[in-house]
């Protein structure tokens, strides 16, 4: 007899695992579809990028490696000469950071 019961529980066991899987499976199957119809298939890794993103504006300015806060970007130091302007000098600590 308790041949009998211990195969009825595996049996059981058994059903109950694949039941697991078949319900675990349908879970991420509704879960793509949601993500299908709503539109959100990205927006989860925008929610992770979220926590290390950084707007960009005038309080928040682009720094050195050092830290040092820089108002401009854009110009590098120059030659100048009068009305000539020369190559991009390499003691531009910032330009060379930026290379």
């Amino acid at each position: 007899m308790n041949g009998h019961i211990s195969a009825y529980l595996v049996g059981l066991a058994a059903t109950l695992y694949e039941h697991t899987k078949m319900a675990s499976t349908l879970g991420i199957a509704l879960e793509m579809a949601h993500q299908a119809i709503t539109g959100d298939e990205q927006g989860n890794k925008v929610r992770q990028l979220a926590a290390d993103t950084k707007e960009v504006n005038r309080e928040a300015r682009i720094t050195s490696d050092w830290g040092t806060k820089q108002s401009n970007t854009d110009n590098w130091l120059r030659v100048v000469s009068g009305d000539k302007i020369g190559p991009i000098l390499l003691q531009d600590p910032f330009a060379r950071e930026k290379v």
